[in-house]
């Protein structure tokens, strides 16, 4: 069985700065290249921390200690590491060398809650049924020439019904529900008494006519 790398998280201080130590078997880190008094960074990435040479890694990596089985030793925050704040005692874990770099797995347990999340597949998004899409409602829109045609083209298309109506016609449609309209000027009226606007008189023949977004009255102006 090729040597394991091992893991151990411990605080310091009041409790308040807690840390991940790591020990890389000499074999591993001559693998991967990596010699004491290089720059290295550590970090978690799916579970894994991989330690690699970086010139501006903010760690120097240790030289080796012990005899019978020299190892490279050294800290690093359990932030940078993405450990929790729990203390494990000096524990072997899977160790292996890849593409320069010593890859370390940390167990699920002790792993930063966002590690973990970063961790889950993505769930993928249903694509829409183009045929079961809803179109979005069209506003009222008030036309000159040709607009009915136009209005009533466009709302089948989005599988509405438009009811054009003259503004005359609409007039009488509103005055019909019992409120008195008097002309200003082409785009301006009195409505129950109150200036209003062509948008005004729009919404009120829409509601008097029960109109829906489905079923859609439009002013239009001859």
């Amino acid at each position: 069985m090729p040597e394991q790398g091992t893991l151990a998280i411990t605080a310091r201080g009041d409790g308040s700065r807690w840390y991940g130590r790591i020990s890389i078997p000499e074999s591993c880190a001559r693998q991967a290249g990596l010699v004491a008094g290089a720059r290295v960074t550590a970090r978690c990435a799916d579970g894994v921390i991989v330690i690699q040479a970086d010139d501006q890694g903010r760690i120097r990596f240790p030289p080796a200690r012990g005899k019978s089985s020299p190892r490279h030793a050294f800290e690093a925050a359990t932030a940078t590491l993405g450990l929790r704040e729990v203390p494990l005692s000096q524990t072997p874990s899977a160790t292996e060398v890849e593409e320069g770099a010593v890859r370390i797995k940390v167990p699920e347990e002790f792993l930063a809650n966002d590690q973990k999340l970063r961790k889950k597949p993505r769930k993928e998004t249903p694509k829409a049924d183009p045929s079961k899409e809803t179109a979005s409602v069209a506003p009222v829109r008030i036309g000159g020439n040709g607009a009915a045609a136009t209005l009533i083209t466009e709302a089948g298309r989005a599988g509405k019904v438009v009811r054009p109506l003259s503004l005359s016609k609409a007039i009488a449609l509103v005055k019909e529900a019992g409120h008195t309209v008097e002309m200003l000027g082409p785009r301006m009226f009195k409505l129950n008494g109150a200036s209003a606007s062509l948008s005004d008189l729009s919404e009120m023949a829409a509601k008097v006519s029960g109109s829906t977004e489905q079923n859609r009255v439009v002013i239009v102006l001859d």
